[in-house]
């Protein structure tokens, strides 16, 4: 039962203010053409225009709590009630309750109240005449006549109350919004800065663990053309360290990808000649190495060419004595290379990280000279394909081809290695090898799927004669893989292979194969 108070109850001479409690919600009571009770009572808890004894204050306050809490038991949550100016929810009773006690009840909500054309509930109405004014008293002004809250037309049958809009926390952005699950594509895809950490598995260097500083700038018109700049180090267990600075984008409008990188440290790896399978450890000290290329998209944009560039210097040092000539004199000096290069690039998979379909191949030539600062004539050739493709919809595959050359007056430390999952990094070296693996997805869900993988790589010595053909080279294993950004197509896991030397896990961030590819 709707209830309302005369200006006579409470001795005002005045129409009330206006409510400023329009907020969405349950209506508890009706305002009927001026407003509604709320009014008289705040009036008076604030002392309105005149001064009310304090009791008088504190009748009023009880009242209006007596009032609110038996509307609502008789008329239930849902009831709305229609007026010219605003209705009051009972869902804000107590917050009006409370500001009308510091007088701040309009200033508060005027801020947070939308406009009455933009609140979720559907429109109420009055039915006219369906209540009498009461007889205007001598200190009374006439008061148009509310509608019974019994008439007041409510929200549609089976409508849902509305609510407040849900505010998003700290941790929300690590939460997709449609699934529900662990998701880092609302950090990444509006770029910003993200922490990586890097963990090395790698039996080679004993393990390892690094950070990695991640910037991304991604554009609002352009979001495929991202601009990524990592700022890493990282150090390992048999005493290799380093740290560089990374950045890739594109320029001129698109037509233009680059990336650059430069950083030193120190590396040590064992090398394995002919003479020596059981392997021979040697490290090399960085002060510098610069990396980078520009490739210019053709006309067909899965098409690109540019140039390469590949400058370094190095001290290398190898504590063993009695060491054939030809192998020893490429150790315990300082080495300047420079070449500056070519590569012609073909790409159209439909996601550069974790891709699904379609292919990238790539011809690469670099070419150390002396007229570019190097201390040796040598070249690197590089020739890899990769292509994806769905075997069903649950279903999929990849393919992996790399062949790799060197040649002319090299350091046999940059002689090219087998590269499978399962094989020691530079466990098996020569002048020509080759490289190819195949890899069988099923998805499981959105999220999570499985993966089995095999490879064989072989290596020729070529006429150094320094490395021993390596015969065919067996590697493979088994993983899974958890979506971990859904907006951008990235996937992160584990994989455990098995090879020559046993088995080896590695953790992988995107796809196995990121680092050859483009």
């Amino acid at each position: 039962m709707a209830q309302r108070f005369a200006d006579a109850d409470l001795g005002l001479d005045t129409p009330p203010p206006q409510c400023a409690f329009g907020k969405t919600g349950t209506v508890i009571s009706t305002c009927a053409i001026w407003g509604c009770p709320f009014q008289h009572d705040l009036r008076v808890f604030g002392g309105g225009r005149r001064g009310f004894p304090r009791w008088m204050r504190l009748l009023g306050l009880a009242r209006l709590a007596m009032t609110a809490a038996a509307v609502s038991r008789q008329e239930g949550d849902s009831v709305r009630t229609a007026s010219r100016k605003r209705s009051c929810p009972s869902a804000v009773f107590t917050t009006c309750f409370a500001w009308a006690l510091t007088g701040a009840v309009s200033s508060a909500f005027a801020q947070e109240t939308p406009p009455p054309d933009k609140q979720d509930f559907p429109p109420t109405s009055v039915a006219a005449g369906q209540a009498s004014a009461p007889t205007p008293g001598p200190d009374t002004q006439a008061m148009p006549a509310a509608t019974p809250a019994s008439q007041v037309q409510g929200p549609p049958a089976g409508a849902e109350a509305p609510t407040q809009p849900h505010k998003k926390k700290f941790f929300d952005r690590f939460f997709d919004e449609e699934d529900g699950k662990f998701d880092f594509s609302n950090i990444l895809a509006k770029g910003g800065f993200l922490p990586v950490p890097i963990i090395i598995t790698e039996p080679a260097v004993d393990g390892g663990f690094g950070l990695a500083a991640t910037f991304i700038t991604v554009p609002r018109d352009h979001p495929k053309r991202m601009t990524r700049r990592v700022v890493g180090a990282m150090k390992t267990g048999n005493g290799s360290y380093g740290y560089g600075y990374f950045q890739s984008g594109t320029a001129f409008d698109g037509r233009m990808s680059y990336k650059f990188g430069v950083g030193r440290g120190k590396v040590t790896l064992d090398t394995f000649p002919a003479f020596a399978p059981q392997g021979i450890e040697y490290s090399s000290k960085y002060d510098y190495g610069i990396l980078g290329s520009a490739l210019w998209h053709l006309g067909d944009e899965r098409f690109s060419i540019g140039p390469l560039i590949d400058f370094r210097k190095l001290s290398t040092k190898l504590d063993i004595a009695g060491l054939p000539d030809d192998f020893a004199d490429h150790f315990n000096n300082t080495l300047h290379t420079g070449a500056l290069g070519l590569g012609f690039h073909f790409d159209d998979r439909d996601n550069p990280l974790t891709p699904t379909k379609g292919s990238n191949a790539y011809i690469e030539g670099k070419f150390n000279r002396t007229a570019f600062g190097s201390d040796r004539n040598y070249e690197v050739y590089d020739v890899e394909a990769y292509t994806f493709d769905k075997i069903s919809p649950k279903l999929r595959i990849g393919l992996k081809l790399e062949l790799d050359a060197i040649r002319g007056d090299f350091p046999i430390f940059y002689a090219p290695a087998i590269d499978i999952r399962g094989v020691q990094a530079m466990e098996y070296q020569g002048m020509n090898v080759l490289n190819t693996e195949v890899e069988v997805t099923w998805q499981l869900s959105p999220r999570w799927s499985l993966l089995a993988f095999g490879g064989m790589g072989a290596t020729d010595a070529g006429s150094s004669r320094i490395y021993a053909d390596s015969g065919t080279i067996f590697g493979g294993g088994a993983g899974f893989r958890y979506r971990i950004a859904r907006k951008l197509g990235l996937d992160a896991g584990i994989d455990v292979a098995y090879g020559p030397g046993g088995a080896t896990f590695y953790i992988q961030f995107g796809h196995a194969w990121s680092f050859g590819m483009d």
